[in-house]
């Protein structure tokens, strides 16, 4: 199942990004992290469009945000035209 991710650019000019202009359009995967209890290989196999996984994430509980593998905040889910997207709410 994927998820829409919105994430907003910020519109102000920031000196200490200054360093990172050469990188900046190098690619990066972002993953959340969500608790599911009970969770087996068999359930994996039966996974199709639509599937319900219940977890033990509370609504509006925080999901670790990891880019490449590093965690990089905490975010909670929201409804983005539509999708599931997910919210920046603390970055670590």
């Amino acid at each position: 199942m994927a998820a829409a991710i919105a994430l907003p650019m910020p519109e102000r000019d920031e000196p200490s990004l200054a360093g990172w202009q050469e990188i900046q359009g190098a690619p990066c995967a972002l993953s959340a992290t969500i608790s599911v209890t009970g969770f087996s290989i068999r359930h994996l196999l039966l996974l199709k469009a639509g599937s319900i996984v219940n977890s033990k994430q509370l609504t509006p509980g925080k999901i670790g945000i990891a880019a490449n593998g590093s965690f990089i905040a905490w975010a909670e889910f929201e409804v983005v035209n539509g999708h599931l997207g997910v919210r920046l709410t603390d970055l670590g």
